[in-house]
């Protein structure tokens, strides 16, 4: 096996292959990992969906299709096993199966409008709505500054921050994970109800700030608390320093394939400036 890195040429060669067995709903994952940069310029982005390139992890996946050069394998599917493989110029093209995929009834990604969540900071008593802006400035703060926020969003205050919506943040390893962006405002919580969720008992989630702006830490923590209907499921403590961290919720909400409102709230004693963000999904 040659040990000289394809050249640019040779990625776009194998474009054709790779977007032939290329699947939705299937990342496309590149071993090693610093080649993929080079393999989203020569394959584009039908290859690699924002909702799949800045996934929360491959635990959720059934499937992948992995890129991979120079003998290398990827880490993230390291437990996967080959359905296929097959050889094109440097490269061998291999469609994984994961052995135990995370078989989740709810994403709240899937789930921020209007109709399906209702956001509100309350404090001392009182209840302030967000209201719902589909068409607000898009912000995007460059290098060193904020992550972008989006044009759909929750609007919860004056500041361009004080939103709930859908982003992408950076994480230990500067990876993008797309997240629902919910700082916590400075008095009192910051209260999210999402309508009509399938009632199941684990709450799986992954939570983090941008690791580039938020790495030395030092702050007071993040508390993300859940309740499904009428049953509590206790809260997930997130440290800036701790990057994208994954973590679980339980409880007995009740019987099986039926809904109920599933409400969330954030808050930190500290809470100016932290972009927090997050993804969950509700598990049987």
């Amino acid at each position: 096996m040659s040990s000289r890195a394809p050249g640019i040429d040779e990625w776009r060669a194998v474009a054709p292959v790779v977007l032939g067995l290329k699947r939705a709903g299937e990342p496309l994952v590149v071993a090693p990992e610093w080649a993929e940069p080079i393999a989203r310029h020569a394959f584009g982005d039908a290859a690699f969906p924002v909702a799949e390139l800045a996934r929360s992890d491959l635990g959720g996946s059934r499937r992948v299709l992995e890129v991979s050069l120079l003998g290398a394998e990827s880490e993230e599917a390291r437990d996967f096993r080959v359905v296929s493989e097959s050889r094109s110029g440097p490269f061998t093209l291999r469609v994984l199966e994961n052995p135990k995929p995370r078989a989740a009834v709810y994403r709240l990604l899937e789930h921020v409008t209007p109709g399906e969540l209702d956001v509100a900071i309350v404090a001392n008593g009182t209840e302030r709505p967000c209201p719902y802006n589909a068409a607000a400035r898009v912000v995007s703060g460059g290098l060193h500054g904020e992550v972008t926020f989006p044009r759909e969003r929750f609007v919860c205050g004056g500041q361009d921050s004080a939103f709930v919506g859908v982003t992408i943040i950076d994480d230990q390893r500067y990876r993008p994970r797309r997240c629902l962006w919910a700082q916590p405002p400075r008095d009192g919580v910051l209260r999210l109800r999402f309508s009509g969720v399938p009632v199941g008992r684990t709450l799986h989630g992954f939570a983090g700030l941008s690791y580039f702006l938020f790495r030395d830490g030092g702050r007071e923590p993040i508390r993300l608390s859940a309740r499904l209907g009428e049953h509590a499921f206790g809260s997930y403590l997130h440290r800036d320093e701790w990057g994208w961290d994954a973590f679980r919720l339980s409880g007995d909400p009740g019987a099986a394939g039926t809904t109920a409102p599933l409400e969330l709230t954030v808050q930190s004693e500290h809470a100016e400036g932290r972009d927090f963000c997050f993804a969950l999904e509700v598990l049987p």
